[in-house]
């Protein structure tokens, strides 16, 4: 029987079921039932689990890759490779967890718990340059060690013997279980990796793997890739899905096509085709706290003015562009952190709590455009909107192009559509003016978005810093992680100053949605973590 535990701060709010969908008229039964074709959303950029910070990356992380939990259908954990649930001692600073016996490696090796040790020391290291590092922010040494005074293997992580494993943390944090079941917590094997060296991820032939699934036929850049089933997983008598052929959809009309015409048994879908299947029975909405916002590059001389940010910020329609232009069940933005975080000693959301933090206001957007462009000695301005190039993201380019352009005198905005890692990799070197990305949690805690705009995160591409910002997030990680009521107090005002110093600009809360077949059962799509395929049947 798999035990359940409630974290602080669920996602209780959120509707979360395994899907068991009905008949969808135009599809017929498939002729196999040990291979399924799937849509995503956008190319995948790495398969080197350090490295894998967006979305695809992520999505594909939890089909080869397995931690010490995974998520339930509720947002709570399960065993995976730890066989306890985690429980804190030492007034919430020490975890220990004993590992399963029999999970193994794809060349056979067992996985043991050195792998999460090495895994973690590496993530952290400096020279790795890991997104993920600060995820590992708490435990034991980690500042010094990303300050290079201290050597990783200092790290708060410890191997006592083949399978049982101790964490030590510098304070308690009420949300590091959940970490615990997302990709950046997995373990890796340091002989293999050491071995590939700067190869590895780089492709599925130099990857290893210890997931339900190995990655299979991808190149490091092309735009399809296969999930096969792992021979050497310790479950593997209950996946019964052989392969998993995934191909990137950019046009969502193909992909509506493509799933009516019976190539595609799942596929993401956003924007008008959204709006076109919302009396399809196979159309899943995944309500998921996720924000988009545009992100501003602050070390350049527009951006670096607050009010110019602030300016943008009033300027934008968030009910317009969800409602008219996106009519994908997103919805209007109030602020930075999105609906679906809640006290877990109140129960109360976090964002509805905070109200409405940004609203949209021509006259107050035109005043500070103008105060700005004085402050900054300029009588016009103009910048470029990098984006990624798929259809859904183009109309939320245009729109913004044209509002923005008509609400704020001398303004003019380029638009640049790149391929999605293109962007990505533009975004980490701090090489755009703005970028339109967002953020979906990977535990269920406001931080997971709060944390980001901390000075010197791995994610503040833009280079935000506000000194009272980082006090207020420290307070709540640190100083007040035990005191329920002073640290939700902390995120509220860190939420306050980061969305009305404009940051970023907030568009819209974001959700998701699927074209899946009838035929697909056992599929989970909770408020956490990834779609897993391991669990999926034909029926």
């Amino acid at each position: 029987m798999i035990k359940k535990t409630k974290l602080p701060g669920l996602v209780t709010a959120m509707c979360s079921v395994t899907l068991l969908l009905g008949a969808c008229g135009k599809q017929s039964a498939p002729e196999t039932h040990d291979s399924i074709n799937i849509g995503e959303s956008a190319a995948l950029s790495t398969a080197d689990n350090s490295q894998a910070m967006d979305n695809t990356s992520s999505d594909v992380m939890e089909q080869v890759g397995e931690g010490l939990y995974d998520f339930t259908a509720k947002g709570t954990l399960k065993e995976a490779l730890a066989t306890n649930m985690p429980k804190a001692t030492d007034g919430g600073k020490t975890y220990t967890f004993n590992l399963r016996h029999d999970a193994k490696w794809s060349n056979g090796d067992p996985v043991t718990a050195q792998d999460f040790v090495y895994s973690w020391r590496r993530t952290v290291d400096p020279k790795t340059k890991s997104p993920q590092a600060y995820y590992f922010d708490g435990v034991k040494n980690y500042s010094e060690i990303t300050a290079r005074k201290k050597s990783p293997n200092t790290l708060g992580i410890q191997a006592v013997g083949k399978y049982k494993l101790v964490v030590t943390l510098d304070h308690a944090m009420p949300y590091f279980p959940s970490v615990l079941a997302v990709n950046a917590s997995f373990p890796l094997n340091q002989k293999y990796v050491e071995k590939e060296g700067k190869k590895y991820g780089t492709d599925s032939s130099h990857t290893l793997y210890n997931g339900a699934y190995t990655l299979t036929n991808w190149n490091g850049s092309s735009d399809s890739w296969t999930y096969s089933k792992n021979k050497y997983y310790w479950d593997k008598k209950n996946v019964k899905i052989k392969t998993v052929n995934v191909t990137v959809m950019k046009s969502q009309t193909t992909a509506g096509l493509e799933f009516k015409s019976g190539k595609l048994d799942l596929t993401p879908i956003s924007g008008d085709e959204v709006k076109n299947e919302k009396n399809n029975k196979s159309l899943f909405v995944r309500k998921i706290p996720g924000t988009m916002y545009l992100q501003y590059n602050t070390k350049q001389k527009l951006f670096s003015n607050e009010k110019i940010r602030q300016a943008l910020t009033y300027a934008t329609n968030s009910k317009e562009l969800a409602s008219d232009v996106l009519q994908d069940n997103s919805s209007t933005a109030t602020g930075y952190v999105p609906t679906g975080f809640t006290n877990s000693k109140t129960g109360e959301d976090f964002a509805k709590q905070a109200g409405v933090i940004v609203k949209f206001d021509k006259t107050k957007a035109k005043q500070l455009w103008q105060e700005g462009l004085k402050e900054l000695g300029m009588t016009k301005a103009s910048f470029t909107l990098m984006s990624s190039d798929d259809d859904s993201t183009k109309k939320v380019d245009e729109y913004l192009q044209g509002q923005y352009e008509k609400a704020l005198p001398n303004l003019t905005i380029n638009i640049k559509a790149v391929p999605f890692n293109s962007r990505l990799s533009a975004s980490e070197s701090g090489d755009f003016d703005a970028v339109l990305g967002g953020w979906t949690p990977v535990y269920a805690d406001p931080t997971d978005f709060l944390n980001l705009f901390v000075t010197g995160n791995s994610n503040n591409f833009g280079s935000y810093t506000n000194a009272q910002y980082d006090k207020d997030i420290h307070d709540a990680n640190v100083t007040n992680a035990q005191n329920v009521s002073k640290r939700w107090s902390n995120l509220q005002d860190a939420n306050k100053i980061v969305t009305k110093t404009a940051a970023m600009t907030p568009l819209y809360f974001l959700s998701e949605n699927y074209l899946i077949s009838s035929h697909l059962k056992g599929l989970m799509m909770g408020p956490l973590g990834q779609p897993y395929f391991k669990d999926v049947y034909w029926k």
